[in-house]
Parts: C-alpha cells; structure tokens; sequence
C-alpha cells in the first residue's frame, strides 16, 4: 500500500508530468508546498474526508486551496480507478469557491517600455512571440521548429481539446522566428522555471507590474481593438467556449464598439 506522498510522487511522474509542457513545475510546487507540508503521511487507505479538510484549511488563498483540493481529489480519483483503494475521501470535502481574476491587458506605453526593457536581455524574442500569438506562458517552450511552416505555426497545448491549435503566421511573427538561431529542435530551449526566474527579474525594471498571463490577455485585446471577431480570438487563444472569451474580453468589445459609434455619429449628424 502507498502512503500518500508516496502516491503522490508516482502519480505527478505517471500521470501528470508527461503531460504539461513545463514538465509540471507548477503542479510540482504545489503538491510540496501545499500537500506535503501540511498533513500527515500515512497509508492511502487510512485517509478520511476530515483529515483532507484540516489540510486543506491550513492553505491560506481561497485560490490556492481550490488547486490544491483539485490535487487531492485527481491523485485519490486515479488510486480508485487503479484498485489502490475503495474509496476517495476527497468526495465530501467541502467545495471552495473561488472569484478567478482574469489577466489585465497591458496599456499600449506599457508595452513599449516592456519590449524596450526586454529588448536588453535575451527574454526579448519570447516576450515578442507572447505579444504576437496570445500562447500560454509554458506553450512557447514546447514550439518546434517543424510547427512551422510557411504560412502557419503549430501552437502545442494541453489544457484543453481547443488549446493544441494552429495560427496564421503573421509577417511579424515570420520576421521574429527567422531572427531566431536554430540551435536545437525546439525554438525556445528554455527551462520554465528559469524563465519564471528571469522574468521576475526584468519585471523589477518596470515602472508597471504585470505577469507573462497578461501578455496572453494584451494579444487578445489588441485583436479585438483591431476589429477581429470574437469567434477568430476564441480559436487562436485555445479556449474551448465561445463564453469564456466572450466573458473575459466583453469590456474591450463594449469600449470598442463605443469608439465605433462616435466615428458613425460624427459622419452622420441627423440632428
């Protein structure tokens, strides 16, 4: 019989790892930080619903306490399907509601200072290719020279059916990926952590904050400022509903088609 961090160490490099493009950095984190440092380990089959809740209490985000409840339930769903245990404890955990914040887009000067800071260091192509395909901050890192091809580029995800997709490839985007020296078969031979790292660093040179997630939500912003249809930026994020975008970026389409009026108003005076 596993204990549980035994478990939890053979599902993350069974299970999960193979899976996430950053090698599963994050979920990684997670299960030591947030799991193994605050219960018990003992026999899988020995857990019961309230010792997960008292572990679960000691998490301090109702943010991270929703990911780490997600952990749990995953790591004992997959023990029951394989016959390690009967039963999964995380059933009757109590549900955690969490408000998610969506990713800010950032102003148009704040992306100049950004390209202007990055453009000093060696984060600056992968910065650009952020800005001009909306990728998830691990997918770059997965991108292959042959996902390349003449007019389209292969975006490599796996957080949902949609998110593995395939982009037009822009004359900008062709212009950066043709400055990149192919050094191995991968565009960006990056390790995540490293970039996270990295990033932190050249986020301190900033007068701004902002994250690699928001790079994602600049590059859906400018498209749809730029007249693209709601329909083409759910595709070229990798979202699987059409609400999902439509919920994150209606603001940027209310304000946009306010712009719009103004131009018809100031054309067409009736009265």
């Amino acid at each position: 019989m596993y204990t549980l961090f035994e478990w939890l160490d053979e599902w993350f490099k069974t299970y999960k790892a193979p899976t996430l493009k950053d090698g599963g950095y994050d979920l990684r984190h997670t299960i030591e930080k947030h799991v193994k440092r605050n219960i018990l380990d003992k026999p899988l089959d020995e857990y019961t619903t309230l010792d997960i809740q008292k572990g679960l209490n000691l998490v301090k985000s109702n943010r991270m306490r929703q990911i780490t409840r997600q952990v749990y339930n995953q790591a004992f769903t997959e023990a029951v399907r394989l016959d390690i245990v009967e039963r999964n404890p995380v059933e009757n955990v109590k549900g955690i509601k969490h408000a998610y914040q969506n990713g800010r887009s950032l102003e148009r000067t704040e992306e100049k200072e950004l390209l202007r800071v990055a453009k000093k260091t060696d984060l600056y192509p992968l910065i650009v290719f952020y800005l001009l395909t909306g990728a998830r901050p691990s997918e770059p890192l997965a991108l292959r020279w042959e996902d390349v091809k003449a007019k389209t580029i292969r975006i490599r995800g796996t957080k949902t059916l949609k998110s593995d997709r395939i982009l037009p490839l822009s004359k900008e985007l062709k212009a950066l990926l043709n400055s990149i020296p192919q050094k191995s078969e991968y565009v960006f031979p990056y390790d995540y952590q490293a970039i996270q790292k990295r990033f932190e660093r050249l986020r301190k040179k900033l007068s701004f904050d902002c994250t690699l997630k928001d790079l994602r939500h600049t590059f859906g912003t400018r498209c749809l400022e730029s007249g693209v249809s709601m329909k083409t930026v759910q595709k070229w994020l990798g979202h699987t509903n059409y609400t999902t975008t439509a919920n994150i970026y209606s603001h940027i389409t209310t304000e946009f088609e306010q712009k719009e009026l103004e131009k018809f108003s100031k054309n067409n005076r009736i009265i």
